[in-house]
């Protein structure tokens, strides 16, 4: 059967078309299985974009792109709205699309490059978490078929970094995040018990400053990916909440430092002009979402500092953070 057939046949299962109308959910694209994405960086150190490269790039991720932007976007109107026909429509469309693509092994096949490992872990992290937004809807065939695909996906996306040669920077950071989204998503000890150790990496690297020596070395991009690093680690240590577990405490509240220090550095570049010894590409952007949820959690450690403007979520963070945060309290609850 060939991979469109298959996805339209996998959909016709796992959405009934009146479902998909009302949703006004399309039929989802064949999954992307194999990845093959350049790099972008000119230089080693990861501070000078190729633009042509950069072109390269995104064409290359343009349909694992849409596929989370659907995703997201149905997981998202599946808690909002008054018309409970709707959100359901939509729950229903989001599973579809997930299932479809856990049907046809997504992301599961050659990497043929570092940068397509690394968009692996970035994906897993986006799709588990807006699989745990509408995981209530799903069917019992819908969590036979997705779930143990996410446990899959978790496990190769951090085989590669089992490898003691790659290095432990920010990717680090955000495989925890996707374990993490994956163990909650699929009740797996075994996941969170990675994410837990992953956590406690990211905690001792943050120095005493609030500083991450691995992002401090991106030479003139040093703020954006203290801004790009602090992303998943404040929404892991959310997830830990959910669990019951402080994990914004950990290392003499590490976690804190780092959000002081990027803040700092967003609203003055200068200090990581300093503190990376080189000039700071200015207009570094704030990363998405990640300080809606600091705020609404320690507002306190907020008081008097400046707060950049924010996207409220990413295709990367399941979509909008304040709907996660529902779901996240959803698992409070019920613990």
């Amino acid at each position: 059967m060939s991979p469109v057939r298959t996805a339209i046949v996998c959909a016709m299962l796992l959405l009934s078309p009146e479902s998909a109308a009302a949703a006004d959910c399309p039929m989802p694209p064949p999954a992307s299985k194999d990845l093959d994405i350049p790099a972008f960086y000119a230089d080693a150190q990861g501070s000078i974009v190729d633009p042509g490269q950069m072109a390269r790039h995104d064409a290359a991720v343009q349909p694992l792109t849409a596929f989370l932007q659907q995703v997201t976007t149905s997981a998202d109107a599946s808690h909002r709205g008054p018309d409970p026909v709707g959100r359901t429509a939509a729950a229903r469309c989001a599973l579809s699309w997930i299932a479809t693509w856990a049907q046809g092994n997504a992301w599961l096949g050659r990497m043929a490059q570092a940068q397509s490992e690394y968009q692996r872990k970035w994906d897993l992290s986006g799709v588990a978490l807006a699989y745990l937004k509408v995981r209530p809807a799903a069917t019992p065939q819908q969590r036979r078929v997705i779930e143990p695909w996410l446990v899959r996906f978790a496990d190769a996306a951090r085989a590669f970094f089992d490898d003691p040669k790659r290095r432990r920077n920010n990717h680090w950071y955000w495989l925890g995040l996707a374990v993490g989204a994956t163990a909650l998503a699929t009740d797996s000890v075994r996941h969170w018990d990675m994410a837990r150790s992953i956590m406690g990496d990211a905690a001792r690297d943050i120095a005493a400053d609030g500083t991450l020596p691995l992002e401090l070395a991106r030479g003139g991009r040093a703020i954006h990916y203290h801004a790009f690093a602090v992303m998943p680690i404040v929404v892991l240590a959310e997830l830990g909440a959910a669990r019951g577990e402080d994990w914004y405490g950990l290392a003499d509240g590490a976690v804190h430092r780092l959000v002081d220090a990027t803040l700092k550095g967003l609203s003055d570049p200068t200090l990581f002009d300093r503190l990376a010894a080189t000039p700071q590409q200015r207009g570094a952007e704030a990363g998405a979402g990640w300080l809606h949820l600091y705020a609404a959690r320690h507002p306190d450690q907020l008081t008097g500092k400046a707060r950049p403007d924010m996207k409220p979520g990413h295709r990367w963070l399941g979509g909008d953070v304040a709907v996660l945060d529902q779901a996240l309290k959803r698992l409070r609850d019920n613990r």
